[in-house]
């Protein structure tokens, strides 16, 4: 198996969307003036630089404003569900994937300080996936059980996370732009896209996405997926980016990557193919697992595995669902393994517990969580 192999292909990809090459790309200091994506702001002598953020990547981004701005920052607040203190800026730890009463009062603190910003002050903005559980205000009548129920409803359903957003951003107080409402300050969006399209109305359900601030993609599937590629062109005769906008239920996902699994088996004496995306699953069960540990179950189950090929399905962000995995591998050998413990794949899959049963023969793929959150890598090598 290239287990080794396919994590290498794996970390090129997460480390190029990581906070730290992120922000050195995007942020940079002269005197007074400071620059923001592509764009010089000066801070006036009687004006106030600001970092706010909210997501997964959102602390790593802010520590990292913090080592190039130093004490140029006067002040912030920042929503992740990292552990930690800043030194200019206020971090709040909140939850995800549902949203609880620490949504609510990340909310609160993301309001009151956007609100008490100057119109000469600057501030940057930094977003990432899973902000739209780490801060909630729910509509006036609307009640935090109400909104756990529909969310709770919503992340089992299936659907996409653009319709997922769009009924947030419908019965909240601080997403679809409502925050960027409070403020008259200059500021800029850096984004880390989560979703298909990179849109700018879905990604964390668009809390500064009003028209006023300019919003800047720093990092998505396809920059990460680019540097895969980068990385394993040399190693192996064919090398393909499939698609970063894989966007379809688990079955129909897998019927795709194993028909384009065999179609270059049969041409190639090695390759390499990278899919990007996210696919979306209905949970039958109460099993543990996540979409990339269910669509590998798919594949392990398709006739697409051959003696040289291995499966790498995994989420950048490093919590694969309702596990403390990141993904699962597949190969060849794997059928042995399973014939050795007696397992029907086929139960588990219908308990989507697809965690347990990689994690009994030892397939499960565990990262921990990674700061950042660009979708899912599904990686298909052949040597």
């Amino acid at each position: 198996m290239y287990r080794t192999e396919l994590e290498e292909i794996y970390f090129k990809a997460l480390e190029k969307v990581k906070a730290v090459s992120l922000i050195k790309d995007n942020i940079a200091i002269n005197g007074n003036t400071i620059r923001l994506a592509t764009t010089d702001y000066i801070v006036e002598n009687d004006g106030r630089f600001f970092v706010f953020g909210v997501g997964k990547a959102a602390f790593d981004m802010a520590k990292e404003c913090e080592v190039i701005l130093k004490d140029k920052i006067s002040g912030g607040v920042v929503v992740s569900t990292s552990t930690g203190d800043l030194q200019y800026i206020k971090h709040f730890t909140s939850t995800h994937p549902l949203v609880s009463e620490k949504s609510i009062a990340a909310a609160d603190l993301l309001l009151e300080g956007m609100s008490q910003l100057k119109e000469n002050d600057v501030f940057v903005f930094l977003l990432s996936g899973g902000a739209s559980a780490m801060i909630e205000k729910p509509v006036s009548g609307l009640t935090l059980d109400d909104f756990r129920k529909i969310s709770a409803a919503l992340l089992t359903s299936g659907i996409d996370i653009k319709a997922l957003n769009t009924v947030r951003k419908s019965i909240s107080e601080i997403k679809g732009g409502k925050l960027a409402d409070q403020t008259k300050a200059k500021g800029v969006v850096l984004v880390l896209s989560d979703v298909i399209g990179d849109d700018l109305q879905t990604i964390g359900s668009a809390p500064m996405y009003n028209g006023q601030f300019p919003h800047h993609i720093i990092g998505n599937n396809e920059i990460a997926l680019l540097e895969a590629e980068k990385y394993i062109s040399p190693k192996v005769e064919k090398t393909e980016i499939v698609t970063t906008t894989l966007e379809m239920d688990s079955v129909t996902a897998a019927d795709f990557i194993s028909s384009t699994i065999k179609k270059y088996d049969a041409k190639y004496n090695s390759f390499c193919l990278l899919f990007g995306g996210e696919t979306t699953t209905v949970v039958k069960g109460n099993g543990y697992g996540g979409r990339n540990q269910e669509l590998a179950l798919r594949l392990l189950l398709s006739d697409c595995i051959t003696e040289n090929i291995a499966i790498l399905s995994a989420g950048s962000d490093g919590i694969d669902g309702r596990s403390e995995a990141t993904g699962a591998f597949v190969d060849a050998a794997i059928y042995k393994e399973i014939k050795n413990k007696e397992l029907d794949p086929q139960a588990y899959l219908k308990k989507s517990d697809s965690n347990t049963f990689f994690k009994q023969i030892g397939y499960d793929f565990v990262t921990g969580i990674s700061g950042t959150n660009v979708m899912d890598f599904i990686i298909i090598l052949k040597k």
